[in-house]
């Protein structure tokens, strides 16, 4: 390695290492990808505290959230180049039971829409997180908590209890009225996600997780990534997480049902595989123009997802905008005490992964950081 890129990546060390001494107690992992290469691989304070101070690395299992999204519109797109589907045939046509309220409306919906976000649906429809098998615990601060969850979803504990597949979250749909007309808006209904695995599914004949598995994750030695909650947990390197000032451990996130729409957990490491695969556009998973299809601007992002940006958009399961002039393609992740970022900037071959495990925006500040690091070499060079 070149001794700039050395002096590069101690900068950001020090950086890192200026910020975590602010968090005591918990901690993140980083993975930097440059051209093809994993560059940097670094841990920051702990996995976890109890029963004891346990460091956390490049390796360490974390709950990487709505990230998990991108996994499922990658296997979409497989369907599209075996030309099982395509991007523009309705879901109906794959799914008769999908509807929403208005039939006529929601009969128009493609598989683009929905991996988009541009199908008309409510962002806070709450069906799929709320089936968590641990729920009760997650809303537990007070006795009426939970209830009062459920009251704000518009849902009952039956209709949660009826849950037992994501064909039940498809069916599920036909309560929901579209909150704008098909294709013409934006806005982020992460439950939505739970259709496309089903959808993956009938197609396929198959189980999402295990094509995942074998057709994804075992091609890019991705072999810490997984859907199954009960291995992470029991996992020595795995985090746990931890909420506010107080370092409250938080209920462990998990939900296999709803695994499409964030309940994937993967590492630094991991991650940064997957980013190199995204950046190079080289490899037998998927064919390049597809990958880059998947990047490609469809909407704009409704306003409080746009970050005072003026063009923040959203393709397939990747956000797209423009920082410092360079453009960037990225997708995060967040519930209660878990952050996950993974960012490229094509233009720099650079990726960027950050986990942690607590709340607020440090990700984003370390993200940022990195990229200002390579712009900065870029312009000099």
């Amino acid at each position: 390695m070149k001794q700039s890129t050395f002096d590069k990546l101690n900068q950001i060390t020090d950086y890192i290492n200026g910020i975590i001494n602010d968090h005591q107690g918990v901690g993140l992992s980083v993975a930097i990808v440059k051209d093809s290469d994993i560059i940097y691989s670094k841990g920051f304070g702990y996995s976890r505290v109890k029963p004891v101070n346990s460091p956390i690395d490049g390796d360490t299992l974390m709950s990487i959230q709505s990230i998990s999204k991108n996994f499922v519109a990658l296997s979409i797109m497989q369907l599209v180049e075996n030309k099982l589907i395509s991007l523009d045939d309705t879901v109906v046509q794959y799914l008769p039971y999908f509807r929403t309220k208005n039939k006529q409306q929601s009969d128009t919906i493609t598989i683009r829409h929905v991996l988009s976000h541009t199908a008309g649906f409510p962002s806070d429809l709450g069906i799929a997180n709320m089936i968590a098998p641990n729920v009760k615990e997650i809303f537990s601060d007070t006795p009426t908590e939970f209830q009062e969850a459920l009251d704000y979803y518009n849902l009952t504990e039956e209709e949660i209890r009826g849950i037992k597949s994501r064909e039940d979250i498809t069916k599920w749909f036909q309560r929901v009225e579209l909150e704008y007309p098909v294709g013409k808006g934006w806005n982020y209904c992460t439950d939505s996600y739970v259709i496309l695995a089903d959808l993956f599914e009938k197609v396929t004949g198959s189980n999402w997780e295990t094509h995942l598995r074998d057709e994804i994750l075992t091609s890019l030695n991705m072999n810490r990534t997984t859907g199954d909650s009960d291995k992470v947990e029991k996992d020595e390197n795995s985090a746990r997480y931890y909420l506010g000032k107080e370092r409250i451990e938080t209920p462990f996130p998990k939900n296999s049902i709803s695994a499409p729409i964030g309940y994937l957990y993967s590492t630094a490491n991991d991650l940064g595989k997957y980013l190199a695969f995204h950046l190079n556009k080289e490899s037998n998973i998927l064919r390049s123009e597809l990958v880059e299809e998947m990047q490609n601007p469809i909407h704009l992002v409704s306003e409080e997802w746009r970050f005072a940006s003026e063009v923040r958009s959203y393709g397939l399961a990747w956000f797209t905008d423009i920082y410092k002039g360079f453009r960037v393609v990225e997708h995060g992740g967040g519930q209660m005490a878990v952050r996950a970022l993974m960012t490229m900037v094509p233009e720099l071959n650079l990726g960027v992964v950050v986990l942690l495990n607590f709340d607020g925006t440090t990700h984003h500040d370390i993200c940022d950081k990195v990229i200002d690091v390579f712009i900065e070499s870029h312009y000099k060079n």
